[in-house]
């Protein structure tokens, strides 16, 4: 056997005697690291849409979004609003954890208004008459500064009267 190059030892640098420790921490930072591309590719950070709806006498709310998602994720939350009575003023009313720490970059169909107050954002549409669906999209991106548990909830109105509402949570992960 031809001899080592110079400054490598054998037994320190081929057999790792006496770095037992470095190893077991090598392939331990590996496998967490593999846990979590695991654990992403399994949806466990968000993403994947989830369906929730509500129905009430005069109308039928549904929402198709994320309830986990990460930072600087672009994702799409559809409101479908099936109106079985007229609906003179159908009002999209937001919590306040829609907008927190989150980019909105396009809502079509445009609302006829948009008006806030301290703890909703809320999107006026134009009058339904019974039997029409309105699909409404908002294009969103989260913030990769914005952590935590969010207010996701969503209620539909007729101007000032509520009609329908969904409760939702969203959690943000970094």
């Amino acid at each position: 056997m031809a001899e080592p190059p110079d400054g490598i030892d054998v037994s320190r640098h081929r057999d790792f005697e006496g770095r037992r420790l470095g190893q077991l921490l090598r392939h331990g930072f590996l496998i967490l690291l593999l846990a979590l591309v695991v654990a992403g590719l399994l949806n466990v950070f968000g993403q994947g849409s989830t369906t929730s709806s509500a129905e009430g006498a005069a109308a039928t709310l549904t929402l198709t979004a994320p309830s986990r998602v990460r930072g600087g994720l672009l994702y799409q939350a559809t409101f479908r609003i099936h109106a079985r009575r007229a609906i003179g003023a159908p009002t999209l009313v937001l919590a306040r954890g829609w907008l927190e720490q989150t980019t909105v970059n396009t809502v079509e169909p445009e609302p006829v208004s948009t008006t806030s107050d301290e703890a909703h954002v809320k999107l006026r549409f134009a009058p339904m008459a019974p039997g029409r669906t309105l699909t409404v999209y908002v294009d969103l991106q989260v913030n990769p500064t914005n952590l935590g548990s969010h207010d996701g909830d969503v209620a539909l109105f007729d101007a000032d009267r509520p009609l329908v509402a969904i409760d939702r949570t969203q959690l943000d992960f970094p």
